[in-house]
């Protein structure tokens, strides 16, 4: 495919950037115009060497060339009914009703495109517009609340459908289809204006040069800043006798170049590692179009052959990709289907390159890293939600979740790392060990850990930003930030080489970065202004001195600005005339400006342009011939800066990796001072991490809850498991703090094994395998279970999974049946859990027979919150105390609920008969 002149490249939703043009015409030094070629532009250079100018730009007007073809051309709007009825759709409702010969030759190329992309919106760029049509159209009209006009698509067909968004607000149409699961495919121009000899009414070349779906997005707008955009590709072989299921599992962020592989047994496995990473966009290859059942429901599929996944193709491309001999050191030979699921992913990322082969390189990625079980503790997809960790239960919502509660992070890559560390906690106690004494030091070292965040306040998503210039899609002030970023990289060594003792290994990529990078930050400070213009086609990007042929044009245009300054004094004098200027528009280019009062005194080699309420604008033939040497010589200024700023930025790109393992550094040193901020401003204490299974906390607090509190202060409890006590019987009233007191045990196990300190007076915590919650009352009508059902099958996940370094909370087991057959259910399972798995558990329950449990079983203990009676009140104390509550009070808490009177009367007469 030939290299694209005009494409969207650098800037993908900003101004197209410039052609390729060949040495235009100058001027000798007399002001004349003549042909200099780039020689003795660069001697030029040298004779009349250009001083750094500092803040100075040379940004210059540009010209924009006249639409190819109007955007909304007259005709009656073929409705924009927003019904999804196929009865209301207008004529030629799909792009395969068509006969292509009988279309216009721009739209036959349209059909031709969307046939090789059927499953995405096609945006054809027309101008200042992104038409799209058809099918595409008419989505479009009602998705976006767009107008459905329509557009001549030859003399056999008539009308087909139309709709359009400007180019320049692409972006923010693009966002709303990516948020809403679309792929949308970009074809943009490829050339400013037809080539040379072509016949009239010739085509510009369009082709593909995006491809734009949920998993693949670069743009800053398409992304959220503080969490990871992952494309998954799983690879799965179902159960054939004894050989248990098994799946293969790649992911990759591609805006960061994060590629992590995973390969186990078991789909429930599979289904809660998809609802952790809950990726953007899922690769599988199925035959079937329902959802297989180890996919959470809310993920985006995509459907591709299987040709990528088989073992050949996939170490083919990934060979290819990673441009290796063998793959031998990716460790992959040991984990083939997750090789397979790779190699699925690095197709699909190939087919939304379409011009990788022409100069825009492919996003860059990493060498795969595998992960293994064992390596973090597993939290399933009920645990996540009953404790809140990412976003709460009720309304989905990221204020009252865990993270929100201990987010001090300043930059965005360092958000996503500390989500990372909350979703997936350490099981090593050394690693948590170190990471906790790095928070330690920065708590007790507040100067250290102000002066940290000072230099990381200002810091830009180094991460993303290596990644789109690797890409090619950066623009100059992406690369101005990654000069800002590496410029800080002395400063954060120097403090953290001075105060900060030990630390976790990545610290060596702050403390001992890739020299190359210094050198590359001054570089891009040499060349590229300070704060530069978004567009890439209009110069200003490039300061003097730095290159000679650019200095060249630059002394040129400053001869040609002092014949403009010449020629209006000059004009003044002619038509005696001192109020007379020169003027210049965008449009209509370079004109001699007078008012209306003095039009009809003007010299006669003066044309007239154009007539104005107050003044007349002409031109002469002198000034209308240097405009086009003007014009000619900015272009070639502007294409020079541009091809400065790309080997700029494919340096830059080049040196991707290296800037990345230094942002992921600073990533894990954002979390640290987070969590350190977080534990200095709340009171926390260090806890201790012990080889053993004791969860002993004094003191201890909800993260989240005491933050919410306004009026009231949270109350403290204690807690104590694996010391002895393997199963605590929870009782009390309804609505008293038993669902808070779990999960507040659940986030302090979890805090501790990620190496922060722990909302308490003091702990003492052994390493937990696994997080196990069963919190609430919800049914899954689609799946056509009960709420009981659902409780069932959470329970009996927990009793399959469990073990004794376990930790279990559960909340109101067999509720949802008979009394009796709830109660028997109750007790075998707390017997199970205390006996059989011996895994440590909270048991919070109504059912107060269980608290005989204590007297048959020395590993069980009754713990009660307690209420306080005055008269007809019930105060609740929120306090934990040893010892089994005999009644639950649920009247009473009907009554402060707010139920009527009359009813919460009866019902005590109802109890009192009951009891008798």
């Amino acid at each position: 495919m030939p290299q694209p002149d005009l494409a969207l490249q650098g800037n993908l939703f900003g101004d197209a950037e410039p052609a390729s043009s060949a040495p235009s015409k100058g001027q000798n030094r007399q002001g004349e115009p003549d042909q200099l070629d780039d020689h003795e532009l660069t001697e030029d250079a040298k004779q009349r060497p250009r001083q750094r100018q500092g803040q100075e730009q040379h940004s210059k007007p540009s010209t924009s060339s006249p639409s190819e073809e109007a955007h909304s051309e007259t005709s009656t709007p073929a409705g924009n009914d927003k019904d999804n009825s196929d009865d209301d759709l207008p004529p030629w409702s799909h792009h395969s009703q068509v006969t292509p010969e009988q279309l216009t030759p721009m739209l036959r190329h349209y059909v031709e495109l969307k046939a090789a992309h059927p499953e995405r919106v096609l945006l054809y760029r027309l101008g200042d517009f992104f038409e799209c049509f058809f099918e595409d159209a008419i989505h479009l009209s009602r998705l976006l609340e767009l107008t459905l006009t329509g557009k001549e698509a030859g003399k056999q067909i008539g009308r087909v459908p139309m709709a359009g968004i400007p180019h320049h607000a692409a972006e923010r149409y693009c966002s709303e289809l990516i948020r809403r699961g679309l792929s949308v495919a970009l074809c943009d121009q490829l050339e400013a204006a037809p080539a040379s000899g072509s016949a009239k009414g010739t085509l510009l070349r369009r082709d593909i040069t995006r491809v734009l779906t949920p998993g693949t997005v670069l743009e800053e707008g398409l992304l959220s800043a503080r969490r990871n955009n992952w494309l998954a590709a799983v690879v799965v072989e179902p159960a054939q006798g004894r050989q248990p299921f098994r799946w293969g599992l790649a992911c990759a962020d591609v805006s960061t170049g994060e590629f992590l592989v995973r390969e186990q047994e078991n789909s429930a496995a599979l289904h809660q590692e998809l609802s952790r990473l809950d990726p953007a966009e899922l690769i599988h290859h199925s035959q079937n179009s329902m959802a297989p059942s180890w996919c959470p429901e809310r993920l985006q599929r995509c459907d591709i052959g299987n040709t990528p996944f088989s073992q050949p193709e996939a170490e083919a491309l990934l060979l290819e990709r990673f441009r290796l001999q063998t793959l031998d050191g990716l460790g992959l030979q040991n984990v083939p289907l997750a090789m397979r699921a790779a190699g699925g992913l690095i197709s699909y990322l190939g087919e939304t390159c379409p011009l990788d082969d022409n100069g825009i390189t492919p996003p860059p990625l990493e060498r795969p890293i595998t992960c293994f079980p064992g390596d973090a503790l597993v939290l399933d997809a009920q645990t996540r939600r009953n404790l809140e960790l990412t976003a709460t239960q009720r309304d989905n919502q990221f204020q009252g979740s865990l993270l929100w509660a201990i987010d001090r992070t300043l930059t965005a890559m360092g958000a996503r790392c500390l989500r990372r560390w909350i979703e997936a906690p350490l099981m090593d106690p050394s690693i948590i060990r170190t990471r906790q004494e790095s928070v330690s030091q920065l708590v007790s070292k507040r100067p250290l850990r102000q002066a940290l965040r000072r230099l990381l306040r200002p810091m830009g998503d180094l991460e993303r930003l290596a990644g789109r210039a690797g890409a090619g899609h950066a623009g100059a002030r992406d690369l101005v930030a990654i000069a800002d970023g590496l410029g800080r990289l002395p400063q954060l060594a120097n403090l953290i080489a001075s105060q900060l003792k030990g630390g976790p290994s990545w610290l060596s990529d702050v403390l001992k970065p890739d020299p190359a990078l210094a050198t590359l930050g001054a570089s891009i400070r040499h060349q590229l202004v300070d704060s530069p213009p978004l567009s890439l086609s209009e110069g200003g990007l490039i300061h003097d001195g730095v290159d000679p042929l650019l200095d060249g044009l630059r002394n040129q245009l400053d001869d040609q600005e002092k014949w403009l300054a010449e020629q209006e004094q000059l004009e003044r004098q002619r038509s005696n005339n001192s109020n007379l200027k020169l003027q210049y528009h965008r449009t209509f280019g370079y004109f001699l400006s007078v008012s209306r009062a003095r039009s009809g005194a003007v010299p006669d080699h003066w044309i007239r342009r154009q007539t104005l309420a107050n003044e007349e604008r002409f031109i002469t033939p002198d000034l209308k011939a240097r405009e086009g040497q003007i014009f000619q010589m900015r272009a070639r200024a502007a294409q020079r800066e541009y091809e400065l700023f790309c080997e700029l930025r494919a340096e830059i790109g080049d040196h991707a990796e290296a800037i990345r393992r230094s942002a992921r550094a600073i990533a894990g040193l954002d979390a640290l001072t987070s969590l350190a901020e977080a534990a200095a401003t709340g009171g926390w204490c260090a806890p201790e991490i012990t080889a053993d299974r004791s969860l002993v906390i004094e003191q201890g607090r909800h993260p989240v809850v005491e933050q919410l509190l306004v009026e009231d202060a949270f109350t403290p409890n204690d807690s104590e498991l694996g010391t002895g006590i393997d199963l605590v019987v929870l009782t009390g009233p309804n609505a008293s703090g038993k669902s808070c007191y779990l999960r507040q045990i659940g986030l302090i196990q979890l805090l501790a094994q990620i190496g922060s300190w722990v909302p308490a007076q003091t702990a003492r915590i052994g390493i937990a395998d696994r997080i196990f919650t069963r919190v609430g009352a919800v049914d899954d009508l689609a799946a056509g279970q009960s709420t009981f059902m659902v409780e069932m099958a959470e329970t009996a996940n927990i009793l399959h999974h469990a073990s004794d370094r376990s930790l279990v909370l559960l909340d109101e087991i067999g509720r949802g049946t008979a009394t009796f057959d709830g109660l028997s259910i109750a007790w075998a399972v707390s017997e199970h859990l205390a006996g059989d798995l011996q895994a440590r558990t909270v048991f919070a329950t109504h059912y107060h027979e269980l608290n005989a449990l204590a007297a048959e079983r020395s590993n069980v203990a009754n713990c009660q919150v307690l209420v306080e009676e005055t008269g007809s009140d019930l105060v609740f104390l929120h306090r934990v105390a040893a010892g089994g509550a005999s009644r639950s009070y649920g009247i009473e808490a009907a009554r402060l609920a707010g139920v009527p009177a009359s009813v919460v009367q009866r019902a005590r007469q109802v109890l009192d008969q009951l009891a008798t």
